[in-house]
């Protein structure tokens, strides 16, 4: 494996989203019905995501974690279009979300 390639695997949410902020507020935005995505055999979301928000566990478990999400809805659209549907995206309600900064 690439040694560049590596590290960038190891970055946390944090590292990876630099000074840009979060206040998702109290309704989830994402869900997944996740007894879907166990049957879907290309899984794209896993690959689009730049904030890791989708993963595997150790088991190979589809699990997903809304924190560090960015807000692209790329995930929806794989989902629909090469995966299985199970993903329902919506923005935070007003005033929530992803705050980018530049720097």
């Amino acid at each position: 494996m690439d040694e560049n390639r590596a590290k960038a695997e190891a970055l946390s949410v944090e590292d990876r989203t630099g000074l840009d902020s979060y206040d998702f507020g109290r309704n989830d935005f994402i869900v997944v019905d996740t007894s879907i995505c166990e049957s879907c055999s290309t899984k794209p979301c896993l690959y689009v995501c730049p904030a890791k928000v989708y993963k595997l566990d150790s088991e190979g478990k589809f699990i997903y974690n809304t924190e560090g999400c960015m807000e692209l809805g790329a995930c929806v659209i794989v989902c629909r279009h090469i995966g299985k549907g199970a993903i329902r995206w919506s923005y935070p309600e007003g005033g929530k979300g992803i705050a980018y900064h530049y720097g």
